[in-house]
């Protein structure tokens, strides 16, 4: 299948990179991944998963190239947002991506035994989501995946906390992902809540938030990094001073080698 150069990211991938686009994994038009291939030996494989209040953005802008550089193959995902299907279509779609990564994988060399999910905001949730909540069937969890680290960019944790008080920027957002408020169906909001998930079998976390962050506050990742401990998982944080969400100081260089020796160290055997 031809790449659409219309649709190409924002900036390109480095060098020698193999691109595969447009695998489909559902009939929605959102439902496709991009693989990108690294020039070197694969480490692992890392999958990608964009952010955008789960109702915007798209998989051709990946902010995670260091990691073609580090060696990693990434899978771009996408998945359908609040306005075309409520919560769980969102990560049923995220499952039935890495479902369709692992039968393809033997195609493309993929050691989907060497798996790790990156997440920006709703991606962070999402990813955080799927790590976690591999027993919940309505998510459609493939089966025998095993995911062994997670790094979870200012996501979102619980969302009824997310909400509670103060009207935020998410407050809409949350309301359209769950088609009704976080305060009609506070059982229906924890089931799409990481923090509801979390178990000593859990997979290594890294969290990254600035406390500056006016969208989701940091406190919803130190309360997942709290649950993840008590729980008797792995949990690490890089608190960002003075860092908002999405904002140049949340990606750095400095940040994306300490993103690359996190994985390194729980995806080497």
């Amino acid at each position: 299948m031809p790449y659409d150069k219309t649709s190409m990211p924002d900036t390109p991938p480095p060098e020698g990179t193999t691109i595969i686009p447009d695998i489909p994994f559902g009939e929605h038009e959102r439902q496709q991944l991009d693989l990108y291939l690294p020039p070197s030996p694969m480490r692992g494989v890392v999958v990608y998963i964009h952010g955008g209040s789960w109702l915007k953005r798209d998989r051709k802008i990946v902010r995670a190239w260091y990691l073609i550089e580090a060696g990693y193959a990434v899978a771009s995902l996408g998945y359908r947002l609040s306005q075309h299907a409520p919560f769980p279509a969102q990560i049923q779609d995220v499952n039935a991506a890495l479902a369709l990564l692992t039968r393809i994988a033997p195609a493309h060399d993929l050691d989907m035994e060497r798996l790790a999910l990156l997440g920006l905001s709703a991606g962070g949730h999402l990813a955080a989501l799927a790590a976690l909540a591999r027993n919940e069937r309505d998510f459609h969890p493939p089966c025998g995946l095993k995911v062994r680290a997670v790094v979870d960019y200012y996501g979102p944790s619980n969302l009824i906390t997310l909400c509670a008080g103060v009207e935020t920027v998410l407050d809409r957002p949350v309301t359209q992902l769950l088609g009704r408020s976080v305060f009609a169906d506070p059982v229906a909001a924890l089931k799409a809540s990481p923090v509801s998930y979390c178990s000593s079998d859990s997979p290594a976390f890294l969290l990254i938030h600035g406390d500056a962050d006016t969208v989701v506050p940091v406190t919803e990742s130190y309360n997942l990094m709290g649950r993840l401990i008590s729980a008797g998982a792995t949990a690490q944080m890089i608190h960002v001073p003075g860092g908002g969400h999405a904002t140049p100081n949340m990606h750095t260089p400095e940040i994306n080698d300490q993103i690359v020796a996190f994985i390194d160290h729980h995806l080497a055997d």
